[in-house]
């Protein structure tokens, strides 16, 4: 299950998942592809949008072990790397030298440079770096059955060789092709920039730069796989700027773009308004979206580079006098500093994801998603494109890379229903149509994969694809390699991972999933774009970025559960062990809940997951004791002098590590002697000031009460009297984590029952530790009944996290502090409070406080 799909709407279950570490691994899997008949699908990131990257043989995941560079040479911009190396941790590795990888898909971040060169991707900037066919050098690559092939420059007197085996076979059919087809190519390839769909047979049309590596670049697997690469790097640009363009209908940005090409942009982006309006609605994006002016229809974002800022300023300006003058747009708006700008890419980037983020069966799924045309013919190419949609009774999203006419466009489908996968049908015939109209390409830079390679012959012809199965068959004689793309490929509603027949399981869940559709729609939330997978932003997602697996990936989880729900995963793999500790290692951070585009909510999958794991199996002590840990903590601090002597005792730590997993070498806390609570009965109040209630969570309340004690101070001294209510009970979060939901809703009522008391009264309730109190404004409102609904509504709007609070009440005008005794100092953010708040109080507290943060 976990690695039947990738970013696309089609599932088939691989028979095994290999690992290869070494180019040894590699041949010896290729030669048993071959002696067993077994297909192969290389796969990296597992990012396709088209399902290029799932197979039902054996899938080949270079991303785990094969992800290093091998040699660099930035003088002569060259870099020799593994298939599975990061785009951007690549770009990173070559951040010294000011040099980048051209190509810059949306993925980069998690997408793996053997996914760009086997599916020839550009990004935003192809203007200036072209494809990945225009930035490779040499290919160590591999056949089906283990032929080596050294694949690089040969230019004209290749042809003319006399070469045995495999690879005499090959260069018969490259000159079968140039004999037979030359004049057929030269009339079907469109004369555009963005073409990636079928095969690169118009590099034999002028072949005295002949490369057999470009040769094979975008053939998705089909022809060859490789274990390392060699290709072109290039200088960052020195200044870079970005004029946002806002309109207020679609069409006027198109028509746009052909003015704007005139000005020589780097980048011409398109950014529609179901991007801007699912943006807003997501925890991490909507603090990006400070660059947008008014409720616009579409943004073009427009990037200029410059070897100077003078003259990047001056583009920039010339660029919107430009706009003005021609009445293109009701605000451009000029950003100059590198976060601005970043924050347009990353809104940018994530807008496949964002797109998808709508609970719902209705969804904005890639099947026309890649069209690229002349953008000289691109506004009446995408007023007709619209209209195809609409004739359908649908609307779709529009974003991509304006500058070359390759626009994502994405259709919202209801896949669970048979008429509309009919639709689908039917819009991507009719596109198909459109695109050979206009002269364009089916794809322009996402491949053909599973759904877009039944045109190819449509596209191209009977003679062309013929041409195309002459060239699969000499290279992979017995049809092994990533079968079904490019050629002999299924109908476009086979193998889909959501259809007609597709149904999920009922079952009585312990969270309320309304706002989500459900248990089921929750999960199906995850669409594969894999975001969780990227290791050099964010912190989403911790378990993948320390082991690289993709089972430990939000997407990899939320492929376990759905197979559990949609019945392809018996009854019995409830009680799996392999599969519980799948989901047992996820460790509740939130991170996806805020930075995937998509909204999935792992954290809260999890929590449903274990309790209906438990309900099916008998619950352990360990979780018991987790749990219970308010309760066990309470009797620690009574009993402190006793607990803190036998916890440092070295049986002690190994019966704990033995019966409950908690490793021996870890020191546990130590029991305060006296709790928070305790020690806050003798809290001065004042009349005068306004009262604020201080919730006694377990580690502050028990362990760590001198931090409660140096809140009271810093709030009296600001004029505010401190309660810390003596009868509150455990938050409950351990008891979700420990699977027993039940008696976490019976604490939350607890707590919900006493702390409403005080924020009816208009009393501020603050909080320190982040999973405790932000639970207060997040999940536990999903676990309350009716009857406590508008109650937890109450408490959540008088909640606050204790730098929120500071910061909200300005703090720093309230007493006197003299000049901290360090410049800076060093803060690890709590998961869920940079998750569901972010780390802008804290940020302003240490700048108010003269913290040189």
């Amino acid at each position: 299950m976990i690695y039947s799909t990738d970013a696309s709407i089609y599932q088939i279950v691989p028979k095994a998942v290999a690992f290869p570490k070494t180019d040894d691994d590699l041949q010896i899997i290729m030669e048993y592809s071959l002696q067993n008949n077994i297909p192969i699908t290389p796969r990296g990131g597992g990012t396709s949008l088209a399902g290029a990257t799932v197979g039902d043989g054996i899938i080949i995941d270079f991303s785990m072990f094969m992800n290093k560079v091998l040699d660099y040479n930035p003088e002569e911009n060259w870099v020799e790397v593994q298939p599975g190396i990061i785009l951007d941790e690549l770009n990173r590795y070559m951040a010294p030298e000011n040099k980048i990888f051209g190509p810059d898909p949306s993925t980069s971040n998690r997408g793996n440079i053997g996914g760009a060169i086997g599916n020839n991707s550009c990004g935003a900037h192809s203007l200036l770096y072209g494809k990945t066919i225009d930035n490779v050098i040499e290919l160590n690559a591999y056949t089906a059955g283990g032929n080596n092939l050294k694949l690089g420059p040969r230019g004209a007197s290749y042809f003319d060789q006399q070469l045995e085996g495999l690879e005499g076979n090959i260069l018969n059919t490259l000159n079968s092709i140039r004999k037979n087809y030359i004049p057929e190519i030269i009339s079907k390839y469109p004369s555009i920039q963005r073409r990636v769909s079928g095969y690169n047979l118009d590099e034999l049309v002028n072949i005295d730069n002949f490369n057999t590596a470009q040769f094979v670049v975008g053939s998705e697997g089909t022809l060859v796989t490789f274990s390392k690469a060699k290709v072109k790097v290039h200088d960052k640009p020195k200044f870079v700027g970005l004029a946002l363009i806002h309109f207020d209908d679609l069409i006027s940005s198109m028509e746009a773009t052909v003015s704007i090409l005139e000005h020589n942009p780097s980048a011409i982006e398109h950014i529609g308004s179901m991007i801007l309006r699912q943006a807003k609605n997501n925890l991490e994006y909507s603090r990006m979206m400070t660059f947008v002016e008014g409720d616009p229809e579409s943004v073009l974002a427009v990037e200029m580079i410059a070897d100077s800022q003078n003259e990047l300023q001056d583009k920039l300006e010339k660029l919107k006098i430009q706009m003005d003058k021609q009445k293109y747009g009701y605000s451009t708006k000029l950003l100059l500093s590198n976060s601005d700008q970043q924050k347009v890419w990353n809104i940018r980037k994530a807008g496949l994801g964002l797109m998808m983020s709508a609970p719902g069966d209705y969804k904005a799924i890639p099947f026309v998603e890649d069209t690229a045309v002349d953008p000289k013919v691109l506004p009446e190419f995408v007023r007709e494109f619209d209209q195809i949609v609409r004739d359908h009774d649908t609307e779709a999203g529009y974003y991509g890379h304006a500058s070359v006419g390759c626009l994502h466009i994405r259709p919202l489908i209801n896949l669970k229903d048979k008429s509309e996968v009919a639709k689908m049908k039917s819009i991507s015939k009719e596109i198909t149509d459109l695109v050979i109209k206009f002269g364009g390409s089916i794809s322009g830079e996402h491949g053909d994969g599973l759904v877009r390679s039944y045109w190819n012959k449509k596209m191209f012809g009977e003679k062309i694809y013929k041409a195309f199965k002459e060239l699969k068959y000499s290279f992979d004689p017995n049809k092994l390699m990533n079968p079904g793309k490019i050629v002999d490929a299924q109908e476009i509603d086979e193998n889909l991972r959501i259809n007609p027949e597709y149904k999920t399981k009922k079952i009585k869940t312990g969270f309320n999933f309304d706002k989500e559709l459900g248990f089921a729609s929750a999960i199906e939330m995850c669409n594969g774009q894999a975001a969780c997978r990227k290791v050099t932003s964010g912190v989403m997602c911790p378990s993948y970025m320390v082991t690289r697996d993709e089972e430990l990936s939000t997407r990899g989880r939320a492929n376990a559960l759905r197979g559990l729900m949609s019945g392809q995963l018996s009854e019995n793999s409830w009680k799996d062990k392999e599969l519980f500790k799948i989901l047992d290692l996820c460790l509740e951070c939130k991170a996806c809940k805020s930075e995937c585009p998509s909204n999935v909510d792992m954290a809260k999958l999890k929590y449903e997951y274990m309790y209906q794991f438990y309900k099916r199996n008998k619950l352990p002590i360990a979780q018991k004791i987790i749990g219970n840990i308010n309760t066990l903590s309470k009797i620690g601090c009574r009993t402190s002098a006793i607990t803190n002597f036998i916890s440092k005792s070295f049986i002690f730590k190994k019966i704990l590590e033995l019966f409950f997993g908690i490793d021996s070498r870890r020191d546990l806390p130590k029991f305060a002697k006296k709790s928070l609570v305790s020690l806050s009965k003798k809290f001065d109040f004042t009349k005068s000031n306004k009262t604020v209630l201080l919730f006694p969570d377990t580690f502050n309340n028990y362990q760590s009460p001198e931090v409660g004690l140096a809140i009271y101070q810093i709030l009296k001294k600001s004029g505010y009297n401190v309660i810390v209510p003596q009868e509150t009970g455990c938050c409950g979060r351990p008891m979700l984590s420990s699977g027993q939901i039940d008696k976490a809703k019976k604490s939350i009522k607890f707590n919900i029952d006493i702390l409403y008391k005080y924020a009816k009264e208009d009393i501020d309730i603050i909080g320190v530790e982040p999973s405790c109190i932000l639970g207060f404004k997040s999940d536990f409102l999903d676990l309350v009944d009716e009857e406590y609904i508008e109650k937890a509504k109450i408490i959540k709007s008088k909640t606050f996290i204790i730098d929120e609070f500071l910061t909200e009440n300005k703090i720093w005008e309230k007493f006197d502090f003299k000049q901290p005794k360090y410049n800076k100092i060093l803060i690890q953010p709590h998961c869920h409070q940079q998750s569901l708040l972010g780390n802008k109080h804290m940020e302003e507290l240490l700048k108010q406080f003269k913290f040189n943060n």
